[in-house]
């Protein structure tokens, strides 16, 4: 029997759960921030970040080397020996990175950066001594629901599921429903699998991911970690039908930024299951097998809605154009529409999400 911690009952809105960066409240850590600058080269504004951050998270060895190479690339060689070494000292114990990063040659040959590789190499050493089985693993996870207004509970409804992105929670989400004041639908938004508790400890706020990246989950298992996040955001589905009070109807799931990359993923996998599906600057990886499963959209008649910002500064615009050709070349019934909205949605976006999402909805 599954059990499943659900907030049930109105949604409360409060402050403390707000994590809108784009309605002018940027609630991303330091973190996020440093690591988006230094994606786009801009090294020095991502080493003022990274320190930021280590003020609070003092620990975080992967931040320390991101912070060195940035230091490297502004040719402050001394000050990225410093942070080299604080990551080995913290624990740091990755030496292939190192060694494939031609950032870092340049400092070959110097007493107290050859000093700190060592040291690396003997965190590797430690850690193979005690080395990690990773196992699948039951326990209790949570969603949040909204209803509709004028809810009844003597009234059946269509069933809407969304999924939020890297570092959010469902309440952003969750919002963005509300705003669309769809009457005749129930949303559902599970938290991810894996709590980012280094980025909500320094920010005070819940962050969700479904990589587990603070984890450490080796690249290997990319593949069974997309699986199980997929299982999970699947499984909620059958909680949902077994108490909401829902129509027989299938339901629509829509999923913003890697959220959008996992409804892609489920649509893909479980296309029986589902109405339809919507991507808002989604992102995408080959793990996910999205565009070899794509045929099973075409064969179950499932459509498809593709939005992505032209000005996306975390997932390329390209992405979501790749995406909607590919569906295009299925001969998928998708409708690709493009805005510019940065990595979020701007009105007229919102107004194109309900109109498809009404027009969708079985009556």
């Amino acid at each position: 029997m599954k059990f499943f911690m659900v907030f049930i009952g109105t949604l409360l809105l409060t402050v403390a759960n707000s994590v809108l960066a784009q309605n002018g409240s940027d609630m991303r850590s330091f973190r996020e921030k440093a690591d988006i600058e230094m994606a786009k080269r801009n090294y020095s504004e991502a080493a003022l970040y990274y320190e930021r951050w280590l003020e609070a998270m003092p620990r975080d060895a992967e931040a320390a080397l991101a912070l060195a190479r940035c230091k490297l690339m502004l040719q402050e060689n001394e000050s990225a020996i410093y942070a080299f070494e604080k990551a080995a000292r913290i624990g740091y114990a990755r030496p292939e990175i190192i060694n494939a990063d031609t950032a870092f040659r340049r400092l070959i040959g110097q007493k107290r950066f050859d000093k700190a590789r060592q040291l690396i190499e003997q965190n590797k050493s430690d850690m193979e001594i005690f080395p990690f089985r990773y196992v699948p693993q039951t326990r209790l996870g949570r969603y949040r629901i909204a209803y509709p207004p004028a809810y009844s509970p003597n009234k059946r409804y269509n069933l809407i599921v969304m999924l939020h992105g890297n570092g959010n929670d469902p309440v952003l989400m969750l919002r963005l429903a509300q705003q669309m004041s769809i009457e005749d639908a129930i949303v559902i938004a599970p938290e991810a699998a894996y709590l980012k508790f280094r980025e909500s400890a320094s920010t005070f706020v819940e962050k969700y991911s479904a990589a587990g990246e603070d984890r450490n989950f080796p690249d290997s298992l990319k593949d069974e970690v997309i699986d199980f996040s997929a299982q999970w955001y699947h499984s909620i589905i059958e909680d949902a039908q077994s108490f909401l009070p829902l129509k027989t109807a299938l339901p629509l799931i829509v999923g913003f930024s890697q959220g959008g990359f996992y409804a892609s993923v489920i649509a893909t996998r479980y296309p029986h299951r589902y109405a339809g599906v919507v991507t808002i600057c989604a992102s995408m990886y080959s793990e996910g097998k999205v565009i070899d499963n794509l045929k099973n959209l075409r064969k179950y008649g499932m459509p498809a809605l593709v939005m992505h910002s032209i000005d996306d500064p975390v997932v390329p615009f390209q992405t979501g154009e790749l995406l909607a050709a590919a569906m295009q070349n299925e001969k998928i019934d998708v409708e690709f529409f493009s805005y510019q909205g940065g990595h979020w949605i701007n009105n007229e976006a919102l107004e194109n999400l309900k109109t498809w999402i009404k027009s969708h909805l079985p009556k």
